[in-house]
């Protein structure tokens, strides 16, 4: 007789005991649902209420009002559900405690009683790790393997750019001293998106509790995630004000008055690619990540002057980025330290790309691009035990960014209105008055014109950020000292 494979048995074993151990939650066939269940508590918004001790938090200056504690963790039932097996009946045969532990159902004289006797070992989001959480048995396995190390999870881009600041080129985030690992992980774990942050709740920066709707929702699992309780609630500070047009300057971008949501550009896989995901340096680095140029816009680079003269890739006079002529203004952050990310204020800037014909870094076809202040000083890191960023010159506060509120026309493109209706205006006798520092037609050059849409080292000063003017010198136009040398000697 051959032999049993023991280690083979032992997973099915381990799973089978797993929901062995569990009591399943109420079917909707039983009308007996009392509050000393999961199921009965968290569908009863009145004892949730009476028991909740904590009060709200979270981001009020997104698009999502924090949740009250009741509302997070209630399980919203429509007219016809009667239990979580009519919201989800796949998730449901796991029962509530095989995914959360804990102890249902209960038998105490109080509500409160019985909530503390329930939540004896409670595991608040079992896909912190995401591998036993939900990647167990025959489940999600594969997905949950590599969303560990997607730049979602680790945040790869920002461990890079602190990895620089601290110890160089070349320094590995894995090197850091404990101090500075320790303090980031912490802060980190803030922005960390989990399985459960995507798929069934709002990201914890925004509060927590259920997505689905204003007041909450009804722990569904979501396949393809909500945008306005997942995706622009979690960039609520950047994308997601410029994309609903929220900014005082601002209206929405036109690919949101079309109907286009996130994932219709962003049809990267979010949950990385594996192991070889901890060797991105930048959110752009991403496979598949989306572009201005493929699919959508790959025949538009002839498609009208400006096009043919500043399309990236195109020529001595292109290197554009499409933001540079489309953007509008966006939200920079006030430099300060990580526990006061508050202070913001409005602009549109374009400053050199350090990428640019730089074989192996991203968008290095791009000599000019939109940048966007980052909130880092020398001492940012104070708090967590590193009085200052030894390389903290060597890496640019301004970045490249891409503005998720795009226009046709915008205060470079629409030099005078008739050009909506008509491209006869379109010529070099014109095109340069809004956006050129001056104008070298029939052999003036008179000017300077347009200096609030360049990032000068004046901007600096305005904002306080004198310390970070040499980190910014292959960013600012005229950080070189000569304002010529910005276009004619670059």
């Amino acid at each position: 007789m051959q032999k049993l494979n023991t280690r083979m048995l032992l997973p099915i074993l381990m799973l089978g005991l797993l929901f062995w151990q569990c009591d399943k939650i109420n079917q909707n066939t039983n009308p007996n649902v009392t509050e000393q269940t999961c199921e009965g508590c968290h569908t009863n918004l009145a004892a949730l209420t009476a028991l909740a001790t904590t009060t709200g938090s979270g981001d009020a200056s997104g698009a999502l009002a924090p949740l009250s504690p009741a509302q997070r963790v209630h399980i919203e039932l429509g007219a016809d559900q009667h239990g979580f097996s009519d919201i989800d009946s796949t998730h449901a045969r796991m029962s509530c405690a095989g995914c959360h532990s804990g102890q249902s159902p209960v038998a105490e004289a109080t509500d409160a009683n019985a909530m503390s006797a329930a939540h004896q070992g409670l595991v608040r989001d079992p896909s912190v790790d995401p591998q036993l959480g939900c990647g167990g048995g025959l489940c999600h396995g594969d997905i949950a393997r590599r969303h560990l190390t997607s730049i979602h999870r680790q945040g790869w881009g920002e461990k890079a750019q602190l990895a620089l600041r601290y110890g160089g080129a070349g320094y590995s985030y894995s090197n850091a001293p404990v101090e500075l690992s320790s303090g980031f992980e912490a802060n980190r774990l803030l922005q960390s998106a989990t399985c459960g942050q995507c798929h069934i709740s709002r990201p914890i920066v925004t509060g927590g509790g259920f997505a689905g709707s204003a007041t909450g929702g009804n722990h569904q699992f979501i396949r393809k995630p909500n945008i306005d309780f997942t995706c622009t609630a979690c960039h609520s500070n950047t994308v997601g004000i410029e994309w609903r047009g929220e900014l005082a300057s601002e209206t929405p971008d036109l690919h949101e008055s079309f109907g286009f949501t996130c994932q219709t550009c962003h049809t990267e896989d979010f949950h990385g690619a594996g192991s070889s995901d901890a060797d991105l340096t930048s959110v752009y680095d991403v496979e598949g990540i989306a572009s201005c140029y493929t699919p959508c816009h790959v025949n538009d680079a002839t498609k009208n002057i400006f096009h043919e003269k500043h399309w990236a890739g195109q020529g001595s006079e292109s290197g554009l980025s499409c933001y540079v002529c489309h953007g509008q203004a966006i939200k920079h952050f006030e430099s300060g330290y990580v526990s006061d990310y508050t202070q913001t204020y409005e602009a549109f800037k374009i400053g050199f790309n350090p990428n640019y014909q730089q074989a192996d870094q991203h968008h290095s076809n791009e000599k000019w691009s939109v940048v966007r202040h980052t909130p880092v000083t020398r001492d940012a890191y104070s708090e967590w035990g590193i009085s200052a960023l030894p390389y903290f010159d060597e890496v640019p506060t301004y970045q490249r960014t891409s503005p998720h509120n795009l226009q046709r026309w915008t205060s470079r493109t629409l030099v005078e209105s008739s050009w909506i209706d008509s491209s006869a205006a379109y010529n070099e006798n014109t095109c340069w008055k809004n956006c050129h520092l001056h104008n070298l037609v029939n052999g003036s050059s008179a000017g300077p014109y347009n200096y609030d849409h360049f990032l000068m080292e004046g901007d600096l000063d305005a904002h306080d950020q004198q310390d970070e003017k040499l980190a910014n010198a292959s960013v600012t136009v005229d950080g070189g000292g000569n304002l010529c040398n910005a276009c004619h000697a670059f």
